[in-house]
């Protein structure tokens, strides 16, 4: 178990494995940054269209999620 474990955790980018994984972590992180951009014009739109007392709230959370995929 500790084999498997060290094949995935490896900082060996050499192996087959470990490049994928770095490949693909990479992958998800430009498109969770997609979607968050996605979502925060959307709320947006939504608050420009209707109007609620937690809009200021919604908005936070969705510049939040922006700041969460840039780091």
């Amino acid at each position: 178990m500790q084999n498997l474990l060290e094949l995935f955790t490896s900082s060996d980018s050499s192996s087959f494995v470990g490049l994928f994984f770095k490949v693909f972590a990479l992958l998800f992180a430009v498109m969770y940054l997609i979607y968050t951009i996605v979502i925060s014009r959307q709320t947006n739109n939504m608050n420009k269209t209707f109007s609620t007392n937690n809009a200021v709230v919604l908005q936070i959370i969705s510049n939040l999620q922006i700041v969460f995929a840039l780091i």
